[in-house]
């Protein structure tokens, strides 16, 4: 039995790797070399338990000169964004991803 928030945690973390050293970057991209890393774009919101790590991420990008935006939702968990296709936070996010590939990819 798993008795704290910590130990549930971990215990998903070592389900998730399998075995595996967690600071792989094939398991975490946080311990990853983004160095000619393609233009990326990050939703996230201020629920999500992954917020704080795609704000490292996006940083770690902006610090390689790599192209990067971050749309954060005031209020929403993980994933929420795409949950309601008719939301606005919906739009938002899509709109702002297909911008953001205009902007990005190569002009036929």
């Amino acid at each position: 039995m798993i008795g704290t928030f910590q130990g549930f945690h971990g215990e998903l973390q070592a389900l998730f790797a399998n075995g595996q050293d967690l600071n792989d970057p094939l398991l975490s991209p946080l311990f990853g070399d983004f160095t000619g890393f393609p233009a990326t774009y990050l939703v996230s919101g201020t629920r999500d338990i992954l917020l704080s790590d795609t704000v490292r991420v996006h940083m770690k990008l902006r610090r390689a000169n790599i192209p990067a935006d971050l749309l954060v939702f005031e209020g929403l968990p993980h994933g929420a964004y795409a949950a309601v296709p008719n939301s606005p936070e919906f739009a938002m996010a899509y709109g702002g991803l297909n911008s953001f590939l205009q902007r990005h990819l190569p002009k036929p």
